[in-house]
């Protein structure tokens, strides 16, 4: 059944195609061991190139070193290689100033996108995309701690089955089976995944959703809970995707980049060649045009704007309302401040979106 799941899911959101080579995350757990099992299954089928890699984190001394050598024989004996990372991630979270989790989740991608770099510079033509094995009960467990920090309503369109990061595409052909089929299916098929005792201590906010919160929840309220915050979330993943259309279309009627910045200032006009690989100084959208949008679009419209220039995060509410404030008003020149030095000005019937102070001319 989980086989049928995941080839109905390839399909569905045209995740991976003929001839192409998959780096799949592999932990040597249930998750990753079944997706590593079905897509061996694919193989031959779509003519997939395989690429394990396995990361050892150092968290749990002797387990970690298990693992990695349970992985690298399971992979032997398919006759695939595997490639493993070492990374002391408690180091990493102590000199990046984040938590272990977020350590290890770092070094997991680092690591899968160093491989898929070295496979498309190795071979050009080649398609090279990133398989995870997340679950629908990741799925749940993910809106549902969204939920409890206050996302906004994109955030509950949860784990996405296909996103682009580093040039790559990261896809996730397990989003549709849930954690009870999965450990079925390694049963019947012998694969004796390893256990990770840390899932079943609630030391991260996660495991205390996984362990004690969806449970009472479900005893509580709702026994199918995890399968509505699923639906949940494919519903507004739909609406997300409707909004960001609309998004999209009104960027480009509306954003004009600037490359340059003169001592002076920055010029109103019209857009500034991109030079290659460049990142806009600034962009520029009619005052007037943006308040006339609807609040739905034109808060993605400034996020977006703010991305293109670097700032991809940490933007709040607050700050989104007080943009919206300036934006209404006729007069100026007025400035919200966002983080790490970015700003949004409204100045001479324009809405600027720059790093550090700037003028126009």
């Amino acid at each position: 059944m989980p086989a049928e799941k995941v080839r109905k899911t390839i399909e569905e959101y045209n995740l991976i195609q003929n001839n192409q080579h998959i780096v799949i995350g592999l932990s040597g757990g249930p998750d990753s061991m079944c997706l590593f099992h079905i897509l061996l299954r694919f193989r031959e089928e779509y003519n997939l190139t395989l690429h394990p890699v396995h990361v050892n984190h150092k968290f749990r001394p002797g387990a970690a070193e298990r693992d990695q050598q349970f992985v690298e024989q399971f992979c032997a004996q398919k006759g695939i290689p595997c490639r493993t990372f070492v990374v002391d991630c408690g180091r990493m979270a102590e000199q990046l100033g984040m938590t272990s989790e977020e350590a290890g989740r770092k070094a997991r991608y680092d690591a899968f996108y160093q491989v898929a770099g070295e496979i498309a510079k190795e071979r050009p033509e080649a398609q090279v995309k990133i398989a995870v094995a997340q679950n629908a009960n990741d799925q749940a467990e993910t809106i549902l701690f969204r939920l409890l920090r206050g996302t906004g309503t994109d955030g509950l369109a949860g784990i996405a089955y296909e996103r682009q990061e580093r040039g790559f595409s990261v896809i996730r052909p397990l989003l549709d089976v849930c954690r009870d089929e999965i450990e079925e299916y390694c049963r019947k098929n012998k694969l004796n995944p390893v256990t990770d005792h840390t899932n079943n201590e609630a030391i991260y906010a996660r495991n205390r959703i996984r362990l004690e919160l969806l449970p009472h929840l479900e005893k509580k309220y709702n026994e199918n809970m995890k399968e509505s915050l699923v639906r949940l979330g494919r519903i507004a993943a739909a609406d997300k995707d409707y909004i960001w259309q609309q998004v999209e279309r009104e960027y480009k009627v509306l954003a004009n980049r600037q490359y340059t910045i003169s001592d002076d200032g920055i010029s109103s006009g019209g857009n500034i060649s991109e030079p290659e690989g460049g990142i806009p100084k600034a962009v520029i959208m009619d005052r007037e045009k943006l308040n006339s949008i609807h609040p739905a679009v034109r808060h993605r419209l400034i996020l977006k704007a703010f991305g293109e220039i670097g700032l991809d995060k940490d933007i709040s509410e607050e700050r989104i309302k007080a943009a919206d404030q300036i934006i209404g008003r006729k007069q100026g020149p007025k400035t919200v401040q966002f983080p790490r030095g970015y700003r949004l000005t409204v100045a001479k019937g324009k809405v600027i979106f720059s790093i550090g102070e700037v003028s126009v001319k």
